[in-house]
């Protein structure tokens, strides 16, 4: 039989336990994929995973946008790259897929640049998701190739994401109304408020293949959408109309 001495310990370890298990569930709360590494020439199902609403409210939407590789920022190992995405990937365009899903939203639709590339996708409609619970956004993920010749060890592409709460106009944009996964100083009334850039997801794509000889271990690259990609392609639109914001 446990003494009082021992109970109080058991009980102090349960709580301590159930503070940093809270803690680190706060800290994970952001809307990130499920499968946030993969490696190069594979294709996967992933999803994006809203992670909660905004304080109380719930989320009655979310808007996806993919970095389109035509005017993004893209960095070698932190420093800038003047050169095009094909210098590191040779196929990034259309490689993401929105998967039907009613589960939480019922509608959806992909959003597309001039040529028909998929950039992003939008989901809502219907019943909205509980603030305190997870939904899962299902997309697929096509295999990207990594340029053979060059010297990229991995590609993180970063994703900015909007989970809705409230229909408003930009001017409305507020912790009520929409939770901004997106990044903190492209100059955008989409910009994430932080003082650190740790609002966007990610997809990481990770080299299997052998670096040419004279890479040595390889350099990270890293691609970012442009402003001009964010303003054009974050808003939701249904058959041509803008619904958000409004």
């Amino acid at each position: 039989m446990l003494t009082t001495k021992q109970l109080n310990l058991s009980l102090y370890s349960v709580l301590a336990i159930a503070v940093l298990a809270s803690t680190a569930q706060t800290a994970s709360a952001h809307t990130r994929l499920e499968t946030a590494t993969v490696n190069e020439n594979t294709r996967i199902t992933n999803n994006v995973i809203i992670g909660h609403g905004c304080g109380e409210n719930n989320v009655i939407g979310t808007s996806v946008v993919f970095p389109d590789g035509v005017d993004s920022t893209i960095t070698v190992d932190g420093n800038p790259h003047a050169g095009a995405l094909t210098d590191f990937v040779q196929n990034w365009g259309n490689l993401m897929q929105q998967n039907y899903s009613r589960a939480i939203f019922s509608s959806q639709d992909e959003k597309t640049d001039s040529k028909g590339n998929v950039v992003g996708f939008w989901a809502g409609g219907g019943n909205s998701l509980p603030h305190n619970l997870n939904g899962y956004i299902p997309f697929r993920s096509g295999a990207v190739v990594i340029e053979p010749t060059s010297c990229a060890k991995s590609v993180k592409f970063y994703i900015s994401i909007a989970d809705v709460c409230e229909i408003t106009d930009t001017a409305g944009f507020s912790d009520s109304t929409v939770n901004l996964w997106t990044h903190n100083a492209l100059g955008t009334a989409y910009d994430r408020k932080s003082t650190t850039d740790d609002g966007p997801a990610s997809l990481t794509i990770t080299r299997t293949s052998a670096l040419p000889a004279s890479c040595g271990a390889g350099v990270a690259v890293e691609v970012k959408p442009s402003a001009t990609q964010i303003n054009r392609d974050m808003p939701i639109k249904i058959d041509g109309t803008q619904v958000w914001p409004k």
